[in-house]
C-alpha cells in the first residue's frame, strides 16, 4: 500500500519548488522580504526532495532509472531552449547537451549521478561519510562547479544517501515523535531569522559554485557549506513534521511531482515574459503564491504524468534488455 504521508510531504515540497521559482523569476533576491522567504525555501525544498528521492531508491532498478532520467533529460534539454527562443528569436543548441543543463534540468542529471554513485557506495561500510566528504570536497576543486552540475550533484548528495540508508527510520521517528510540530515551528523561525540576518549569498543555497568562485578561503568554505548542510537537515525534519497535518490533502500532487517539476518551468517562463509586478511586495508575493497554486493544480493531472512516461519509451524500449538480463 502506498504511503500517503510521503505523497503529502512531496506535495508540500513540489509546491515550494514552484513557488520559489515564481518568486525568483518575478521578484528576485533584491527585496529583503523576498530574500528571507526565498532563502528559507531554498534551504529546505530541494534537500528534502532529494532526501525522499534517496528514500525511494531501489538498487535492483539502478540502471533502468538512469536510462529513464536520460530519456527525459535529452528531449527537455532541447524543448526548453526552443520554448525560450519563441520570444528571444535566437536559439543556440549546445550539441554537448550535458555540459550545462538548462535551469531545472540539473536535477535529472543529478539523479543519474546519485543513482550510479549510490549503487557503488552502498556496498561500502560508510556510504554517508563518503557522501559528506564529497559534498565538502567538491568546493575545493579548481574547475567551474557549474559545469555538468558537478557542484550541485556532490553538494546535495548527502541528502540522497541519508534518505537511502536511513530515510524510512527517520520518517518513522518523525511520525511517532511528540511535540514535533512545536519544534518544527521553532526550526523554521530560526531558519528565517538566519537568512534575514546573514543576507546569505543565494549561490551557497544553489550549491553550484566552488569556494574559489564564491570568493572565500577553503576553510571558510568548508565550514559554511557544512553549516548549510546542517541547517537544511533541520529544515527537512521540520518540513516532514509539519507535513503530518496535511492528511490526505495533496496526495495526487505528491504522486505526480515529476510532471509538475519538469513542466512548471514552461509556465514560469511564459508568465515571467508577460507579467510585470509593479505593486507592493506583499501583493507580489501573494500573486506568486496564486500562480504556484494554479500551476500545481493544472500540472498534477494524470494526463501529464502519463505523457512523460510515454515520452520516456523512446529510450527505455530499445534498451530494456540491459536490465532484464
Amino acid at each position: 500500500m502506498r504511503d500517503t504521508y510521503l505523497d503529502s510531504s512531496k506535495a508540500v515540497l513540489i509546491f515550494l519548488v514552484v513557488f520559489g521559482h515564481f518568486l525568483e523569476r518575478l521578484i528576485g533576491w533584491g527585496n529583503p522580504l523576498n530574500h528571507a522567504l526565498l532563502g528559507t525555501i531554498y534551504f529546505v525544498h530541494m534537500p528534502a526532495f532529494i532526501f525522499i528521492s534517496g528514500l525511494f531508491y531501489k538498487d535492483q532498478n539502478w540502471l533502468k532509472n538512469i536510462v529513464f532520467f536520460i530519456s527525459l533529460y535529452v528531449p527537455f534539454q532541447i524543448l526548453f531552449p526552443a520554448f525560450d527562443a519563441l520570444w528571444t528569436g535566437t536559439w543556440q543548441l549546445n550539441w554537448n547537451i550535458f555540459v550545462r543543463p538548462y535551469w531545472i534540468l540539473w536535477y535529472l542529471m543529478a539523479m543519474m549521478a546519485w543513482t550510479a554513485l549510490t549503487h557503488i557506495l552502498i556496498k561500502t561500510k560508510y556510504p554517508v561519510i563518503f557522501a559528506i566528504i564529497m559534498a565538502l570536497g567538491i568546493g575545493l576543486s579548481p574547475w567551474n562547479n557549474y559545469q555538468y552540475s558537478i557542484g550541485r550533484i556532490f553538494t546535495f548528495f548527502p541528502f540522497f544517501m541519508v534518505g537511502c540508508c536511513y530515510g524510512k527510520r527517520i520518517v518513522a521517528l518523525i511520525q511517532g515523535a511528540k511535540r514535533s510540530t512545536l519544534m518544527a515551528v521553532f526550526i523554521i523561525f530560526g531558519i528565517v531569522t538566519l537568512v534575514a540576518l546573514s543576507k546569505i549569498n543565494p549561490f551557497w543555497l544553489y550549491g553550484s559554485l566552488s569556494y574559489q568562485q564564491l570568493q572565500v578561503s577553503d576553510v571558510d568554505g568548508i565550514l559554511i557549506r557544512l553549516g548549510c548542510l546542517l541547517v537544511s537537515s533541520l529544515g527537512i525534519l521540520a518540513t516532514f513534521s509539519l507535513s503530518r497535518h496535511m492528511g490526505q490533502h495533496g496526495v495526487q500532487l505528491g504522486r505526480n511531482t515529476l510532471a509538475v517539476y519538469l513542466l512548471h518551468g514552461f509556465v514560469v517562463i511564459l508568465i515571467a515574459r508577460y507579467c510585470s509586478l509593479n505593486v507592493h511586495i506583499s501583493i507580489q508575493i501573494l500573486l506568486c503564491f496564486i500562480f504556484s497554486l494554479l500551476s500545481c493544480w493544472l500540472l498534477q493531472q494524470n494526463i501529464f504524468d502519463s505523457l512523460l512516461r510515454k515520452l520516456s519509451l523512446w529510450l527505455l524500449k530499445p534498451t530494456e534488455k540491459l536490465w532484464h538480463k
